[in-house]
């Protein structure tokens, strides 16, 4: 009995994984609005009355692939940052935002957090999402505190929040449509043209040496 639950077990969270796995390669073709819950299943061949055996909305399984990508990046993160191995806070600013970068999905998708994903999913599933997220903020801030030892746990926490904030607004301000980016190549708007690397880097130097100061 014990090995048929485990094997159960075993296979739900493949089936799980199934379902995120299409939803990404969906997101890859299409927008958040495009993707609708009958599209998930047939892209990873469910039913649609199957795949509410393990999700009750698309909102629900896109915070399950936010949930995957952040894992995703805190690996990346630990992986490239260790004691040691930075020597100034415009070098750290350097990689990170190269870390970063390299996880854009989650920054596109961190941007449909508040206002599209959390308004739509039971209570439960949010404070399960917001539970693992802290979890997971906290490993990266004890990244940060064995970097520079200055810094305290909760002011590592904060800096990580506000980058977040400021690398999710810089996206929407740079993912521009083919008519946003053609009228920002003209001379006089020349002014209103960011580029997401070069300003983020400098938000992040802002952002760390402020907490490092105080």
């Amino acid at each position: 009995m014990g090995w048929e639950r485990a094997r159960s077990e075993q296979q739900k969270e493949q089936r799980i994984s199934g379902i995120i796995v299409a939803t990404a390669r969906l997101y890859e073709t299409h927008s958040f609005e495009e993707i609708t819950f009958v599209l998930i299943a047939k892209e990873a061949k469910f039913t649609r009355s199957n795949l509410y055996k393990y999700f009750n909305s698309k909102e629900e399984i896109f915070l399950e692939l936010i949930k995957q990508d952040i894992a995703f990046w805190r690996k990346d993160v630990t992986a490239n940052l260790k004691p040691g191995s930075i020597t100034s806070v415009k070098e750290f600013a350097s990689v990170w935002v190269g870390l970063q970068v390299r996880h854009k999905r989650l920054i596109k998708l961190l941007s449909l957090l508040h206002n599209a994903l959390e308004k739509n999913v039971s209570i439960e599933k949010l404070t399960e999402f917001k539970r693992g997220a802290k979890e997971e903020l906290f490993v990266l801030a004890e990244v940060i505190c064995r970097l520079f030892p200055k810094l305290s746990l909760e002011k590592a926490a904060n800096f990580l929040e506000l980058q977040i904030a400021s690398a999710i607004g810089l996206f929407q301000m740079t993912d521009l449509s083919e008519m946003q980016q053609q009228i920002l190549d003209d001379p006089e708007f020349a002014v209103l043209k960011l580029d997401f690397e070069i300003s983020f880097q400098e938000t992040v130097e802002h952002l760390l040496n402020g907490k490092l100061s105080r």
